[in-house]
């Protein structure tokens, strides 16, 4: 009987795969109530099947598909189940010694509970907390904490169950989710001599959730600024979050490794989004004042290496982000299985690698892994395993926890978030595992790591977001009044000093009174008194009277130092980086020592240009950021400079170079397109250069040839305006604020 079964088994699988008249497909009328569907090769066999929804609602009983060799899209168990859109709801919420309304067996969207804790207890996070679109609630995880033990209570997650009532020193508590629930976070807690309970918060979500782009962008800038160490112990703005032991300095060594999932299960579409994520995020990474280098690995069966770490012409960023570009999907050919361990165990042999290589900074050094991913490991060992290699390597160089941090996301449609889960790093009161639905939104989230409240003083900061609007776009922006003379604007150059043009501060034959001076920064203009003034000692509006010139304006540029440091996170605003700085050095990704002041200006200033820039320009009450182009070229400068001779101050002046030294620099015109000029009151602003995602200043706005905003301006081909060169001012700049900036050589 064995025999002539097999035999018949035989003749019906080839039957089914090698008939020409009949090949197999699956079936075509297949459809989701409520949703719609997208198919790779139509209904061919290994054709893939994704089935999308509403994003209030998921895919039942599946997200996708494939059609198999049997002509079946879905498993016997699901193919007499018609696939549906379902509505998310939220889990019941679980509180010990405590109460909630409404009780019901789950929650709708938008549905609110309350919380109430029994007498004698105490309640700690969400008073009320509101189910979203994701099925998740919104706020923190209620608890009622007595104070009688140890550790605070640490909670339960809705949808979930808790074992461990004794919160003592070395007290643990276990955690698991309910109704098919998947847990995020920890699932198993300590109570620490410190009173707090090591690992990350758990959570209990519905295995189709997605993270909004609001929860990644909140939840991985706490977690990621801390690693930055940019965040302070006390600071109330980031009281949900706890600050790192550890803060890095300035300059501080940074390795940072990209891993891409490129096996057939994520595909080639989701393997291109998490590319431009990770050079999205690498580009953000190099603008802090850390010194990072980038390893990038994809991987499918075996790990590629795209980008070495320990090779000095790949692991810049600007390396790495071109090497990433080139690398594509078929680099891995047929093998696209899935083999997240040898992934990380290239990440373990590099880092064995680069203790040798920087024995003498390895005491220094930071590790970040972030890992784009669906978590569908089916070859080569556990990753688990090479998770916990990598992290017992690192604590056996005497580093805590808080040197490596590793980030998972998730980003295909079928993610498998308990593996994600193991691969994450689980820090307190931080979260390093998520899950994707939209890639475009991650670049959102990333961007959000350099927001005003948690960067500290880095210069040269904007917001970059579409929707950004007015100083939030040029946070160093500034009024600079003085009573019964007029308004000028600045530039922050540090928290206490204020950079402007020094004509603002005098009267025409006396300076103004420091008394008499204010500096409104900021969206809301928080006033600032005035501590000193210093206007570079070779300004002299009249130095040129025996020429019959009235107003001079040479070495045009003033700094005032305020009475008090500005509070950046309170006023929104930011200091602008300075061209021959250390800071700035960081912010064009050069090395510190070893580039020079030239360096800086053949990049910020080459010939023959036009250099882009931009400056912020009022008209009434409304201002706006005005891009304009510096002539640099022999040309373009010497056409500019004759245009000077049209101000009405200047209509008389034999030679143009007695009014336009060279410490000046020259923007407006008509070519190759019509330029906007100042307005009166716009003296003193800055003019400014982008690079790489920072902005320099690099002029200080002085005079201009048609001083008003009206359309004369616009339709005169003469209108141009006038800006001090700060390369041509720096040893004035460095002696007045040398002690609190350091400018290079």
């Amino acid at each position: 009987m064995k025999p002539f079964r097999f035999l018949v088994l035989c003749l019906a699988f080839l039957t089914g795969v090698k008939g020409n008249d009949n090949p197999v497909t699956c079936d075509p009328n297949v459809h989701i109530v409520g949703g719609t569907l997208t198919k790779s090769n139509g209904n061919e066999v290994n054709s893939v099947l994704k089935f999308e929804c509403p994003d209030t609602q998921y895919p039942f009983p599946v997200s996708s598909a494939k059609c198999s060799k049997s002509g079946h899209w879905f498993r016997s168990f699901h193919r007499n189940i018609t696939p549906t859109c379902k509505a998310f709801r939220c889990p019941v919420p679980v509180l010990e010694d405590g109460m909630f309304l409404p009780v019901n067996n789950s929650y709708e969207i938008n549905e609110t509970i309350t919380f109430e804790c029994y007498d004698a207890y105490e309640l700690h996070g969400s008073v009320s907390r509101i189910c979203m679109k994701n099925g998740r609630w919104n706020g923190t995880t209620t608890v009622c904490n007595s104070g009688s033990q140890h550790c605070p209570h640490p909670g339960i997650p809705p949808g979930g169950r808790k074992s461990g009532t004794s919160y003592g020193i070395g007290d643990k508590v276990e955690y698991a989710c309910n109704g098919g629930l998947v847990l995020v976070g920890s699932s198993k807690r300590e109570c620490l001599e410190s009173k707090e309970w090591t690992g990350s918060e758990p959570n209990c979500q519905h295995k189709s959730s997605f993270d909004s782009p609001e929860e990644v962008a909140a939840a991985f800038t706490a977690s990621f600024t801390n690693l930055l160490g940019m965040t302070r112990t006390g600071d109330a703005k980031n009281s949900d979050t706890t600050a790192r032991k550890i803060i890095l300095s300035k300059d501080a060594p940074l390795h940072v490794y990209i891993l891409l999932d490129a096996s057939e299960s994520v595909g080639e579409e989701y393997f291109s989004e998490a590319k431009n994520v990770a050079e999205n995020l690498i580009d953000k990474i190099a603008s802090f004042d850390v010194w990072p280098r980038f390893g990038v690995i994809s991987y499918a069966s075996d790990p590629v290496v795209i980008a070495n770490l320990y090779d000095d012409n790949e692991s810049s960023a600007d390396d790495a982000i071109g090497l990433l570009r080139k690398a594509t999907y078929e680099i891995h050919g047929d093998g696209r299985g899935t083999n997240i361990y040898a992934a990380l165990k290239k990440v373990f042999e590099t880092m064995v690698l680069t203790k040798v290589q920087f024995k003498d900074s390895w005491d220094k050094i930071r590790f970040v892994t972030v890992l784009f991913t669906d978590g569908k490991a089916n070859m080569g060992g556990n990753p688990k395993a090479a998770v916990q290699d990598i992290k017992d390597f690192v604590n056996a160089q005497n580093k805590s926890e808080d040197y490596l941090d590793m980030y998972a996301f998730g980003v295909s449609d079928d993610v498998y978030m308990p593996e994600l889960n193991d691969l994450a790093s689980q820090k307190p009161n931080e979260r390093h595992c998520f899950k994707i639905q939209n890639t475009s939104e991650l670049v959102k989230s990333f961007d959000a790591i350099l927001d005003f409240t948690t960067i500290g003083d880095l210069c040269g900061v904007a917001d970059e977001t579409p929707d950004a609007a007015g100083r939030n776009q040029y946070p160093w922006h500034t009024l600079v009044e003085m009573v019964g003379t007029g308004k000028c604007r600045g530039s922050i150059v540090s928290p206490s000093w204020v950079m402007t043009a020094a004509h603002c501060l005098t009267d025409g034959k006396n300076e103004v009174d420091i008394n008499m001076i204010s500096v409104n920064v900021g969206i809301k203009n928080k006033s600032f008194k005035v501590k000193q003034k210093h206007l570079h000692p070779l300004f002299d509006l009249g130095a040129m009277l025996s020429e019959n010139i009235n107003q001079f304006y040479d070495y045009d540029v003033a700094l005032l130092e305020l009475t008090k440091p500005i509070n950046f996170s309170e006023t929104n605003s930011r200091s602008i980086c300075l061209p021959c700085t250390r800071e700035t050095t960081r912010a064009i990704r050069r090395k510190f020592p070893g580039t020079s002041c030239k360096d800086h200006e053949l990049e910020m200033l080459p010939t023959p240009g036009p250099v882009q820039a931009d400056f912020v320009r009022h008209v009434g009450l409304v201002e706006s950021m005005v891009p304009v182009t510096i002539k640099t070229s022999e040309g373009q400068r010497k056409a500019c400079e004759a245009n000077a001779l049209q101000a009405p101050e200047y209509k008389n002046v034999s030679h143009v170079h007695l009014v336009v030294t060279d410490r000046f620099l020259c923007t407006g015109g008509h070519e190759p397109v019509v330029e906007k000029v100042s307005c009166k009151g716009d003296s003193g602003g800055a003019l400014f250069i982008q690079k790489k995602r920072r902005y320099i200043q690099v002029g200080v706005l002085s005079w201009g040839v048609i001083n008003s905003c009206d359309n004369v301006a616009l339709k005169e081909k003469y209108a141009r305006d006038f800006h001090i060169n700060l390369f041509k001012v720096l040893p004035w700049l460095k002696m007045i604020i040398g002690k609190i900036i350091t400018f290079i050589n």
